[in-house]
């Protein structure tokens, strides 16, 4: 009865490591979409002549970091294949289309990130994914500046709510 309970035990901690770790790897990813968000606000602010470029290399360096970051969570995992489980990609594209067909501006940006973390709140059911949902505002004032900071303040509300989460389960 004793081995029982120990593996018990046992089985707690390693659910533990991996809720946490998936909370740390969502705060990462967040924390590096800031990374890439203040440089752009520098760099604009510096009046950089090579925006695209640097967009272009940022957005191919959070690509590389997330999918390192979800096949190492993944690894391992074995979880029943859903069709919900691609709706945040979908999301992200339909989102990205209408930024570039039917809002192009401050409001575009603020839509295609919202419809995206609706749609990663729908595959991944966690509803930290839903605070940026708040850039919606820029629709009642659209300016630049205002979606700017709603993305970094969002972005950084949703990686201290996953660290706090992390520290919660440890």
């Amino acid at each position: 009865m004793e081995e029982v309970r120990e593996l018990k035990n046992i089985l707690e901690r390693v659910e533990k490591k991996l809720i946490a770790s998936y909370h740390v790897y969502t705060a990462l990813i967040y924390s590096a979409w800031l990374l890439v968000m203040g440089g752009y606000l520098l760099l604009d602010y510096l009046h950089f002549q090579w925006l695209g470029a640097y967009w272009g290399v940022s957005i191919f360096g959070i690509i590389l970091l997330t999918t390192h970051v979800y096949n190492r969570y993944m690894k391992g995992e074995q979880s029943s294949s859903s069709k919900l489980d691609y709706v945040w990609i979908i999301a992200w594209i339909l989102g990205g289309a209408s930024w570039g067909l039917l809002f192009p501006g401050p409001q575009g940006l603020a839509f295609m990130i919202s419809l995206g973390h609706i749609g990663m709140f729908i595959s991944f059911g966690d509803y930290s994914f839903l605070i940026p949902v708040l850039t919606l505002v820029t629709f009642l004032r659209p300016e630049w500046a205002l979606v700017n900071s709603l993305i970094i303040i969002t972005y950084s509300l949703t990686a201290l709510v996953n660290l706090y989460r992390v520290f919660r389960v440890i």
